[in-house]
């Protein structure tokens, strides 16, 4: 296939559904990656070679003076940003920087990580699947990194060469072998001394991930505080962000939603600016046929399936903080997700899994339908208006 033909199946949802099918038939897993994986690698791969083809067509996704978004002292170009996990090393964010208002690379460990195990081929086990029928994809990775001197090299030669106009929030979590409390902190702080310099916007830290255990003995207000104190300390002047799990279920317990707002707030009155509400939710593998072959009894679901558990709490957390920062990340498809996500609270939006099944042309649909439904507004006072009436 021409590159032009690529790029122009990367915009177009119709196009970018028979591309999909031709990556899935030609390429299959290996004893190391499942398929989902070989076809992603495949696909950033072919990124990069149209990281040209992307700088040209910089005014098809420029959003316009209306969309731009202010956060702190910062000013994004654009509201709708790529999620933690599509570009975890940090490899393609130049073609990303023209499409995109704001990048989330990471999750950014210290250390390279296999990430959990699996043997597709020998064995037939796998840590992640596409489910086509319901548009989602499930994995239990397990931060799967090639390390922080890999990505301080990406992150360095993406500071010296050609982009676009998007700022980052670098995804980074503080999971090495050594499963205590200080030595994610210490994880923590070499990576963000090692990437400040490279970093113009912003750190998101991530204990969100259901498939690492630990992360639930990290998820107390104690290391949060913690957390975000290191932030502080280290990154000053920095967006600080945390990425959260959505809720486990569409009529949420109260100790559940009192235990997320109650982390929240503590975040938020240490200094924290902005949520990630997380686009990854907790399900049982052994309930599923697709997901039999997993070794893992707990995965992450992404994808469509996850809009409804995201805007719970979203509308949740904009009404408990009204003054603290929302990223909406978790089964926006359409500009009518995101309208959904803006109306409940959200300051920004994030995509992930729906890229990969309908392509970048989301981004154009997202922002054409902003506009149109703010008609004269810009989406700043649309915001401002709609948090006064909260406090």
């Amino acid at each position: 296939m021409q590159l032009v033909d690529t790029f122009k199946a990367s915009l177009d949802p119709s196009l970018f559904r028979l591309y999909r099918r031709y990556l899935y038939s030609r390429h299959k897993a290996t004893d190391e990656l499942a398929q989902a994986e070989v076809v992603h690698e495949k696909a950033k791969e072919r990124l990069l070679k149209m990281a040209e083809k992307f700088r040209q067509n910089t005014s098809y996704f420029d959003p316009g003076d209306k969309l731009a978004v202010e956060i702190g002292n910062y000013e994004l170009n654009g509201p709708v940003g790529i999620a933690a996990g599509f570009d975890k090393n940090c490899d393609v964010l130049e073609p990303m920087s023209y499409v995109f208002g704001f990048l989330n690379p990471g999750s950014v460990l210290k250390n390279p990580r296999a990430g959990n195990p699996q043997r597709p081929k020998s064995e037939g086990t796998v840590r992640i699947v596409v489910d086509d029928e319901r548009e989602a994809i499930i994995n239990a990775q397990g931060y799967p990194h090639k390390g922080l001197d890999y990505t301080v090299r990406n992150l360095k030669k993406f500071s010296e060469g050609p982009r676009g106009r998007a700022k980052i929030l670098l995804n980074f979590s503080g999971i090495t072998d050594t499963y205590t409390e200080d030595a994610v902190l210490d994880s923590c702080r070499e990576i963000l001394i090692r990437t400040a310099h490279y970093v113009d916007f912003g750190f998101e830290e991530n204990r969100a991930s259901p498939n690492t255990e630990f992360n639930k003995v990290l998820q107390t207000p104690e290391f949060t505080k913690k957390m975000v104190d290191l932030m502080n300390t280290h990154v000053p002047g920095k967006i600080k962000a945390s990425k959260v799990s959505p809720y486990s279920s569409l009529s949420p317990s109260d100790a559940e939603r009192e235990a997320k707002i109650k982390s929240i707030r503590v975040f938020y009155e240490n200094g924290g600016q902005v949520v990630t509400i997380g686009n990854t939710r907790p399900i049982n593998t052994k309930l599923a046929k697709i997901t039999r072959n997993f070794a893992r009894g707990v995965a992450g679901e992404s994808g469509r399936p996850l809009l409804p558990y995201m805007l719970r709490l979203v509308e949740d957390v904009h009404r408990a903080l009204p003054d603290l920062a929302i990223i909406a990340c978790g089964g926006i498809f359409s500009g009518e997700d995101a309208w959904k996500a803006y109306e409940k609270g959200a300051m920004l939006v994030s995509l992930y899994t729906a890229l990969t099944f309908h392509g970048f042309g989301i981004v154009r649909d997202i922002h054409e339908t902003l506009k149109s439904k703010l008609g004269k507004e810009t989406l700043q006072g649309f915001m401002e208006k709609r948090d006064a009436k909260m406090r």
